[in-house]
This record gives C-alpha cells, sequence and structure tokens, in this order.
C-alpha cells in the first residue's frame, strides 16, 4: 500500500497558537490525539536523522521516484504535527545552528544551554498566563521581555529559533527583527536561512520566489504559501522603525546600543512597542548587554525589573550560568585568590534571587573568572569586564568613564555587603 508523495510546502491549520509551556503543550497533544483518535510519537533525534536521508531519496528533489509508503506518510504528518504543537521538539531534532559552546565544532541540532533554558521558562510562564486570561474573556499581555544578561549567553539564537519556528510552522506570522546595524542584521538573517535551509523537505515551506535568491539586503524572508514574513530592520532605518505594521513575533538585539544611533532607544519606544498587538500569541524578546549607566536602556530595562511596564517581564542572565560558557581548567595546584572566593560566596548569596536556586560556582568557572578579570584588569578595562560578565544586574550598569572612585574599589565594597535585614520601628507611644 503506497500514498502519494506529500510536498514541501506542507500546509498546517489556520491560526496560531504560543508552543512553549509544557502544560500547554501536553494539553493541545491530547486534544489532537482525542480528535484523530492517532497516537502522535516522540522519536528521538538518532531514528529521525536515520529515516530524514530516506524519505528525502524518495522525494527526490520534489520529482518523488515513487509514493510514499504508509508508515512513511504517517511519520511526516506525525514530524509535521509535533513539530507545530511542541516548539521543544522541534527545536532538539530540527533546528541546525553553528555551534560556539566549550568543545563544541561544526553544526548540528541546537542542545539548549542552561540561559536558554531559563528564557524558555519565563516564555512559558507568559503563554500560560496570557491564555488564561484569553479564556476568561479578559485582556492579555502576551510573551513581552526585556533580557538583561552577560554576553554570549546564546539569546540571540534561542530567539532566532523561536521566530523560524512560528514562521515554518503557523500560517500568517508577521515576524520583525532589528539590530544596530546592517552588519549585525545581517547575522540574524544568515542564522534564519540556515535554520531554513536544514530543515528537511517535509519541514521546510518554500520561500515566494522573489525571494529564493535573496541577500541580507533585501530587508525580507517571505513564505508566500503560509502568508508568514519576516521584516529586518537596523536602527538607522529613513523610514519609521516598524510603523504602520503589526507584528506577532519579534525581536532586537544589541537594545542598549540604539542610544549611540540618531533618535536611540526612543525609535523602539515610540515607533515600534505600539505594533505589537494584545493577543495570547505575540512574542517579543528585546535583549542586550548593558552599555553603561543613565541611558535609556538602563532606565528602561530596570523599570521592567521594577514592575513599571505593565506588559513586560524581566529576565537577567549571569555569567556564570552555563557549564558550556566561561569555563577553563585549572592547575592542580591552583588556589583562588581571595578577591576570587569572596565572589564564589556572592554567588551563592545572590544566585537565589537571579535565577531561582543557589548556584555554587565550580573551580573551572572561578579560574575562568580570576584569569580574565586580571586581563582586563591588567587592561585598565575592568568595567567592561564587570559589565560583560556580570552576575547580578546591579553589576552589570557600570561606569563607562573613570570617576572618583575605580571599579576595582566599588565591586570590593559590593562583595563586603551582606543583604539588609528588614526591622520595625517601635512607636513611641508603645515604650514604658
Amino acid at each position: 500500500m503506497t500514498r502519494q508523495a506529500v510536498k514541501s510546502s506542507w500546509k498546517p491549520s489556520t491560526g496560531n497558537s504560543c508552543v512553549y509551556s509544557t502544560k500547554i503543550i501536553e494539553s493541545n497533544v491530547e486534544k489532537y490525539e482525542a480528535a484523530t483518535k492517532t497516537k502522535l510519537v516522540r522519536y528521538d533525534y538518532a531514528r529521525i536523522a536515520e529515516i530524514i536521508p530516506i524519505l528525502t531519496r524518495v522525494y527526490n528533489d520534489g520529482k518523488p521516484l515513487r509514493g510514499l509508503k504508509s508508515e512513511e506518510a504517517d511519520f511526516i504528518r506525525n514530524e509535521q504535527v509535533l513539530s507545530k504543537l511542541d516548539f521543544h521538539y522541534w527545536t532538539e531534532r530540527y533546528c541546525h545552528i553553528n555551534y560556539g559552546g566549550i568543545n563544541q565544532m561544526g553544526a548540528g541540532v541546537m542542545a539548549m544551554w542552561e540561559s536558554q533554558r531559563m528564557l524558555l521558562r519565563l516564555v512559558g510562564s507568559c503563554e500560560e498566563t496570557s491564555w488564561d486570561a484569553f479564556n476568561r474573556g479578559e485582556t492579555c499581555d502576551g510573551i513581552l521581555v526585556a533580557n538583561n544578561k552577560a554576553r554570549q549567553m546564546g539569546a540571540t539564537m534561542i530567539c532566532r529559533a523561536i521566530i523560524m519556528h512560528r514562521e515554518t510552522t503557523h500560517k500568517h506570522t508577521r515576524g520583525f527583527s532589528a539590530s544596530v546595524d546592517d552588519d549585525k542584521v545581517a547575522e540574524l538573517y544568515t542564522r534564519d536561512k540556515n535554520i531554513h535551509n536544514n530543515l528537511p523537505f517535509y519541514l521546510r515551506p518554500s520561500l515566494d520566489s522573489r525571494d529564493e535568491s535573496i541577500d541580507q539586503q533585501s530587508q525580507l524572508l517571505h513564505y508566500g504559501k503560509l502568508s508568514s514574513s519576516i521584516l529586518y530592520q537596523t536602527s538607522n532605518q529613513k523610514s519609521g522603525f516598524g510603523q504602520g505594521r503589526t507584528f506577532d513575533v519579534s525581536h532586537i538585539t544589541e537594545a542598549a546600543s540604539f542610544d549611540a544611533d540618531g533618535r536611540g532607544f526612543g525609535m523602539i519606544e515610540h515607533d515600534f512597542l505600539p505594533t505589537i498587538p494584545q493577543t495570547p500569541n505575540v512574542f517579543c524578546l528585546l535583549e542586550s548587554t548593558p552599555q553603561g549607566r543613565g541611558n535609556t536602556w538602563h532606565t528602561w530595562s530596570e523599570a521592567v525589573r521594577l514592575g513599571n511596564k505593565a506588559r513586560w517581564k524581566y529576565l537577567f542572565v549571569p555569567a556564570y550560568i552555563n557549564r558550556d560558557r566561561n569555563r577553563r581548567t585549572p592547575p592542580i595546584n591552583w588556589q583562588p585568590a581571595e578577591h576570587t572566593l569572596k565572589y564564589a560566596i556572592h554567588i551563592e548569596t545572590t544566585s537565589p534571587a537571579v535565577v531561582g536556586y543557589k548556584v555554587t560556582p565550580d573551580r573551572d568557572y572561578l579560574y575562568w573568572y580570576e584569569t580574565q578579570r586580571k586581563e582586563y584588569y591588567d587592561s585598565g578595562k575592568l568595567n567592561m569586564f564587570y559589565t560583560n560578565f556580570a552576575s547580578t544586574p546591579e553589576e552589570s550598569f557600570q561606569f563607562v568613564t573613570s570617576g572618583a572612585f575605580d571599579a576595582e574599589l566599588l565591586n570590593d565594597l559590593s562583595l563586603d555587603n551582606e543583604p539588609g535585614v528588614s526591622y520595625e520601628f517601635e512607636p513611641a507611644s508603645m515604650r514604658f
């Protein structure tokens, strides 16, 4: 028994839905299985890697050599449905990236870092809250996150995965991506095309014919049959920054650097943010490492952290969180310096509030910290070290110029601080 070969531009059902919360994913899977009287199968990556070459040869670049066997067609449909309903399933089996972690070389499917899982946990929580409000007939905020972070935490990559997942598995998805200059935007586009090009034919919708030879200067990626697209812009746009449009999924990188260009961060606040609709499936991430104190990213992201931006949620990602980054193997006889030991205690003390659980840094991280800090210290740029590899939001915002007190003294004082203990004043009338 055979079935007709599927087309490369498959057609998911109309309408968007978010797919990040485990609770929502399981509910949607159960509903699908009940409605179709089928059982979805979660294949591991090794098995999928065996099947893809076989199906690709049968598919033969759009000219099938034969019809699909029933089990082959069932597999394809299974993967299409599960990939749409479960972002995690799609990412860990189909989202190809260029690796950048310790001892990671070449390219392959994404293996998430803890920093990326931190973001997805917050995204899933926002998703649940928004859909609960929507189902009660109330207004909802969607998934809007201000991500202040240390360097090289994988935020850009996980966000490109989120956007490309929505663009390739859902119809009518309006995407927006921006950064400070053409080079940064070209990098976003390159990552997106890499994900697109490495999808198997049964998950890779066709680009609009005008986009087949698109390059990073074209400012648009368009899936014609899905009516989904991504607009790419820079902070020096001559026309309005996202104005006149509405976006379902959006991502802005290097947000702190917008201050140095033209109208600066005001472009984001006044031109772009009003384009984000109030729907449960909307997603927007603004991410940046700090670029000093007192700039707009500092004041705006801190307002989010303090709960003064109603729709937005805050995430700080510290330098110590990933075992895949910021590590060096110390010599056997290495003993941490006094400053390094204070820093380790500082992480243990502050990590429950920063990441939600206590973190005890290991020797590999502490040795990296000590040697990397010395390099910055020797070059007179200790303030840049603290802002690039911060452990708390407060530490991340450093002065970019020298002041009466240098960065080392200020940091030493902060490491010696102990958390305050609340107490109550006794009214004078109650004294005897």
